[in-house]
């Protein structure tokens, strides 16, 4: 079946699933799940514009952003705010693709309301997910950048280092955006020597993830160690250093391409 991917409140699928954002916080019901009924909250909803998400189990969902939730918020005290990150330790992988989906086309339809050609307002295609300027033809397609993140490993140890926003004692994986003319193993060598100081070889591509901070494709790889120093600028890497996993308690989860390196390479020693 083909969901419009435009409607306003009164014309949502009655058995439809919603996602509602107020910027990168998600609205939640007294179970804390972000996924609610549009039937059950069909009285209390107010008139807005959703855009079709995708289906889950066969049911469509639809999302909605802006700051006009806050007031409907304080109306409606059984509902309440959580942060998108906080959530993800929470996550199985289909709802965080979803949520992830939602975000990023909301996102994106938000940034770009005029021509980045000549200008003029743009209008959402009916059809397809395409930003389209009456004015010069243009069309705006969603943005997706795509970034490196990788594992550097050495015998049974990996160097994992702690970025300025990191709370303190939380280490992760190298990450970095593939710059224009780089081909992802070019860009995996670059960061890592740019951020650390190191350089590494036997790079091994593991898989990738979609990641909506705001609008990402990680590619994942493993790669070895192979010399130098570690140097860290101090101002977006504070602290990098060796260790077996289990020297670093805090690390991602599972939920994030980064925590699946780790079990990966995990594994492999276990092999």
């Amino acid at each position: 079946m083909v969901w419009n991917r435009h409607c306003s409140t009164d014309q949502l699928p009655a058995n439809c699933q919603l996602l509602i954002f107020v910027g990168h916080d998600l609205v939640i019901n007294e179970a804390k799940a972000p996924l609610l009924s549009a039937a059950e909250m069909a009285a209390t909803l107010p008139d807005e514009q959703w855009r079709y998400v995708s289906t889950l189990e066969g049911i469509p969902v639809y999302a909605s952003r802006g700051g006009q939730w806050v007031h409907w918020l304080s109306e409606h005290n059984e509902f309440g705010l959580i942060n998108f990150r906080a959530l993800l330790m929470d996550l199985g992988r289909v709802m965080f693709e979803l949520i992830a989906s939602a975000s990023q086309l909301l996102t994106w339809e938000q940034e770009h309301n005029f021509c980045c050609r000549c200008g003029c307002k743009t209008r959402i295609h009916p059809e397809e997910n395409a930003m389209c300027c009456d004015a010069c033809g243009y069309r705006q397609y969603p943005r997706i950048n795509p970034c490196v993140i990788v594992l550097i490993t050495q015998g049974d140890k990996v160097l994992l280092a702690r970025n300025s926003n990191f709370k303190a004692g939380y280490f992760s994986c190298i990450a970095g955006f593939i710059e224009p003319g780089e081909t992802a193993e070019q860009a995996v060598h670059r960061e890592v020597e740019e951020e650390i100081g190191v350089q590494v070889d036997n790079i091994r591509y593991f898989s990738s993830q979609s990641w909506p901070f705001p609008h990402s494709l990680m590619l994942g790889y493993i790669c070895d160690y192979a010399g130098g120093e570690i140097r860290v600028d101090g101002k977006e890497i504070v602290e990098a250093r060796w260790g077996r996993l289990e020297d670093f308690p805090l690390r991602p989860g599972e939920f994030a391409i980064s925590g699946q390196l780790m079990k990966a390479f995990e594994h492999s020693l276990q092999q």
